[in-house]
C-alpha cells in the first residue's frame, strides 16, 4: 500500500511566466543547482507544442537520508524524475511526475495542477510514494511524504526567485 500526499503553493508569478520558465531549459539548470548537489544532472529536455518533458538525476546527500532508511539502501541514493507539463491555456495548465529510486527501491508518482488567482499562480500537488522493503515500507514511505514536503518548499522559493527576475 503507498502512502498519499498533497502540496500547495502561491507562487508571485502569473501562470504564463510560470509556464514559460519552466520550458526554458536554463531554469533547470537553476533549480538543479539551487535545490540539489554538485552531482545532480539534467539529462533530457524537450518542449514540443503539447508538451514539456524534463528528466533529471538527482543524488541524495547522505546527511537527507535517516539511518533506518540508510540501512536498507544498496548503496548510495539516486532518484530519476521525470516531469511532463502540458495543457497550458493562458489560465492553468498540468503536470505528471515520476521519481524512481536506483534498484527499485521505491517510486513516486503524483500530478499537479496550476492556476490563475487573482493574477498569480497557484500549485497543487498531490501523489503516492510506494516504497518495496518488507516490514519497513509503510515507515520509510512516511520519511520520504517528509522529505518531499521540505523539497517541495525548496524547489517553490527556487521558482519564486527565479520569475522575480523575469
Amino acid at each position: 500500500m503507498a502512502t498519499r500526499f498533497t502540496h500547495s503553493a502561491r507562487i508571485d508569478a502569473p501562470v504564463e511566466t510560470i509556464f514559460r520558465s519552466l520550458g526554458d531549459e536554463a531554469f533547470w539548470h537553476d533549480r538543479l543547482a539551487a535545490v540539489g548537489t554538485t552531482e545532480d544532472t539534467l539529462d533530457a529536455f524537450e518542449v514540443t507544442d503539447e508538451a514539456i518533458t524534463v528528466t533529471t538525476t538527482q543524488h541524495i546527500p547522505d546527511e537527507d537520508i535517516p539511518d533506518i532508511a540508510r540501512k536498507v539502501l544498496p548503496g548510495r541514493l539516486v532518484v530519476v524524475r521525470t516531469n511532463v507539463i502540458s495543457g497550458f491555456d493562458g489560465e492553468r495548465f498540468v503536470g505528471a511526475a515520476t521519481a524512481d529510486a536506483a534498484g527499485g527501491i521505491g517510486r513516486i508518482e503524483g500530478g499537479s495542477e496550476a492556476v490563475s488567482r487573482d493574477g498569480l499562480a497557484e500549485e497543487s500537488v498531490s501523489g503516492k510514494v510506494k516504497v518495496s522493503v518488507p516490514l519497513l515500507g509503510g515507515k520509510l514511505e512516511k520519511l520520504v511524504v517528509d522529505h518531499l514536503q521540505r523539497l517541495f518548499v525548496s524547489e517553490y522559493e527556487q521558482l519564486n526567485r527565479w520569475v522575480a527576475t523575469r
